[in-house]
């Protein structure tokens, strides 16, 4: 079938607890960024600022991160990195205009790396490989306030970067799900429309509810080791398994196929 007879064109997926597997992580939270953040606080300290200690500067970078969080749900605009640096450099008293605020980011970068013990779906890879074969344009949207091209270590680890023909963050896009605007910004990436999309995410009040709102086929992916309450925003369809999203697909195809016949 040609991509332009398809009722779907492009497939669209979240990245943590859908595509990788958050359900045995090795590390506390902060045993996982600590070193991130001692390296952020080396390098102000090298660079002549007055940097509180690592304990300190931990804690402070801890609860500025979760002040931009806090006011990004207000609205649903992303969160960034960028902006938790900021805050946390004027909550330190540190000038901001003295600060190469993209040097302090790859500083924050030369550490980072996946969580150990997070990995890949099983049938992740293989399920994305025939999505391709197929001809379906990928695409990612993960709300996380890193930049993309932080995210990208992980994607590489997991041999996911050359997946993608758009992948895009919440920091990087502004918005964050169930936001309309980063679903639209991704259809623009994949120049496709609602209709012509699927999204696969593992969230109902994020995921699904914002596909829900923009017009696109939502997939909730449920695997047992993650536990909800009920949600009000219903999927058109959920799977256990990446692996039965192709069984789905075909049968839209065929759906459409009835359709316009």
């Amino acid at each position: 079938m040609s991509q332009q007879a398809r009722r779907i064109q492009a497939v669209i997926f979240d990245l943590d607890d859908t595509l990788i597997d958050w359900s045995q992580p090795q590390l506390s939270w902060e045993e996982y960024t600590r070193p991130m953040t001692d390296n952020l606080q080396s390098h102000l300290s090298a660079a002549g600022h007055q940097v509180p200690e690592p304990d300190e500067f931990y804690r402070c970078m801890r609860d500025q991160v979760q002040e931009e969080w806090t006011a990004a749900r207000e609205d649903w605009t992303g969160a960034s990195f960028d902006g938790a640096l900021r805050r946390t450099l004027r909550v330190c008293g540190i000038d901001e205009s003295l600060v190469d605020l993209q040097e302090l980011m790859r500083a924050y970068a030369n550490t980072y790396q996946p969580m150990p013990g997070v990995e890949l779906y099983e049938d992740a890879l293989e399920v994305l490989a025939e999505l391709r074969e197929r001809g379906y344009r990928l695409g990612l949207i993960t709300n996380s306030f890193l930049p993309m091209w932080m995210r990208d270590v992980e994607l590489r680890h997991y041999n996911l970067i050359d997946v993608f023909d758009a992948r895009i963050t919440s920091g990087d896009a502004g918005y964050m799900k169930p936001h309309p605007a980063i679903y639209r910004h991704m259809l623009e990436l994949l120049d496709t429309t609602p209709e012509q999309s699927v999204f696969v995410g593992d969230r109902p009040q994020n995921d699904i509810a914002g596909a829900n709102d923009v017009g696109m086929i939502s997939i909730l992916i449920d695997p047992p080791h993650l536990q909800r309450d009920a949600s009000e925003h219903v999927p058109d369809y959920t799977i256990e398994r990446l692996g039965e999203l192709v069984e789905i697909l075909e049968r839209l195809e065929i759906e459409g196929l009835e359709i316009r016949d």
